[in-house]
């Protein structure tokens, strides 16, 4: 059940779009603002006459047995207030970079998203993180994510464009944040592209169609990037492509990361994130693995860990099936 804030928001949008604008001689008197019966809003008769006797809202017209609603002057400087109030939310751009103090290296980056993030009511700028897994893409949108509350996170493999619709007309975040954006499903490109041009959300079901005008900014992040749309990557102002970590750089990473996130020793660190990298483990969320499984911080645990995740690797256990089955055995 919607709650009365909920009905006016949805009466402000409705009447904001213009495409629910009464036509001239369309059998019915123009009110100039767009008007709206109780089952537009997601309300009930209940609630109209409620809202009503508050003076939130007024009736526009009556036809017969229908009556046509419009917001009052009070419902409007109710969702004034809210909205100032929500404005009132900016997040200074140091909050964003301390936010961001897990993850080493890319200052400048850190800088210019958190910049963008402060100045958003004035400027809208849609940036997009790529490059191979665990290269601080994620890390950085789970910043954002914990410092602006009016943040919305979405993942491209489990988004549906009827979804990111539904997301984008209830939350109305002013930041959204999509990771995995290169396994975003075709059909919901449609929707990101006119958010992120104009900022306009439209949405048809069962013939009929509503409308929605944001000032959302988008941070996206993916691995890949060369099958994506040319348009889709058009409306990013900043494509930033993370180089794969050389070894120094790496390990530098590693313990880092570990030693802010998880508390470990930053000698136990360092030899964790040469490990990983010489023995071609994985990224910096395996170097997190070996850390969670070790029962103790000691060089000796790292080498135990270390040697457990090698014998059991994809490649260790499929280099034993090939020479099993060269010699007739079965492993």
């Amino acid at each position: 059940m919607a709650n009365d804030f909920d009905i006016l928001m949805r009466a402000h949008q409705h009447e904001g779009d213009t495409r629910n604008r009464k036509p001239s001689g369309a059998g019915w008197e123009p009110v100039g603002t767009t008007s709206w019966e109780y089952y537009h809003v997601g309300g009930s008769i209940a609630d109209v006459h409620r809202l009503l006797e508050e003076g939130l809202i007024s009736v526009a017209f009556k036809s017969g047995n229908r009556t046509w609603y419009k917001l009052a002057q009070k419902g409007r400087d109710l969702i004034w207030a809210q909205n100032m109030e929500h404005k009132m939310e900016i997040i200074p751009a140091k909050t964003i970079i301390e936010a961001m103090d897990l993850i080493v290296g890319f200052d400048d980056v850190k800088e210019a998203i958190a910049s963008s993030i402060e100045v958003i009511d004035r400027r809208r700028i849609h940036y997009l993180l790529s490059g191979p897994p665990a290269c601080a893409k994620s890390l950085m949108l789970e910043a954002v994510r914990s410092t602006v509350p009016s943040a919305y996170i979405a993942f491209g493999s489990r988004t549906s464009s009827a979804g990111l619709s539904d997301v984008l007309f209830e939350h109305q975040p002013t930041i959204l944040l999509l990771d995995e954006l290169d396994k975003l499903r075709m059909d919901t490109y449609s929707v990101l592209l006119g958010l992120m041009e104009s900022g306009e959300v439209l949405e048809t079901k069962s013939g009929k169609t509503r409308g929605l005008k944001l000032r959302t900014m988008v941070i996206a992040a993916a691995n890949k990037t060369d099958k994506m749309p040319p348009e889709l990557l058009s409306r990013f102002a900043l494509h930033v492509a993370f180089p794969r970590y050389k070894r120094d750089e790496f390990i530098d990473v590693v313990r880092g990361f570990l030693s802010r996130s998880e508390k470990c020793p930053a000698e136990i660190g360092e030899m964790i994130g040469q490990m990983v990298f010489d023995y071609d483990l994985g990224d910096v969320r395996k170097a997190r693995g070996v850390w969670g499984l070790m029962k103790e911080p000691t060089e000796t645990e790292v080498r135990r860990v270390v040697q457990f995740m090698q014998k059991y690797s994809p490649d260790a256990v499929n280099h034993k099936n090939h020479l099993a089955r060269q010699h007739g055995q079965m492993f």
